[in-house]
């Protein structure tokens, strides 16, 4: 987000023009008892600076982007991955709930069976 703010500025600067891009205070605005000094002379824009600029902001932006696909992108994987074994981890539990309530029962009967035939 601010990449693309600094390249939209940077592009209304550089490609733009008028007096915006001069960047020189409007004297109606300021009043007439304030006095303004001379207008100094307008600076040139730095036009192959500008260019390059922005040609390195917009890599740097293309990159970004990338990465952040790549990341959404893994980070899906990674959920997907966890969801499934979750699922797979409650399927266990139960299986070995069920285990031990079935082999509890069965040493209950053993142990039943043991002490009648004990006692005889």
């Amino acid at each position: 987000s601010g990449v693309r703010k600094a390249l939209a500025i940077l592009r209304d600067y550089y490609c733009g023009g008028g007096a915006a891009a001069s960047m020189l205070q409007d004297g109606a605005s300021i009043g007439s008892l304030m006095k303004q000094p001379p207008v100094p002379e307008k600076h040139s824009k730095a036009e192959g600076v500008g260019n390059s600029i922005i040609g390195i902001l917009e890599v740097v932006e293309s990159d970004l982007a990338t990465g952040l696909a790549k990341e959404e992108t893994e980070e899906a994987d990674a959920q997907s991955e966890y969801e499934k074994m979750t699922q797979e981890n409650a399927i266990v539990k139960t299986t070995k709930d069920q285990d031990v309530k079935y082999k509890t029962q069965e040493i209950k009967s053993l142990d039943t069976s043991l002490a009648e035939l004990s006692s005889d």
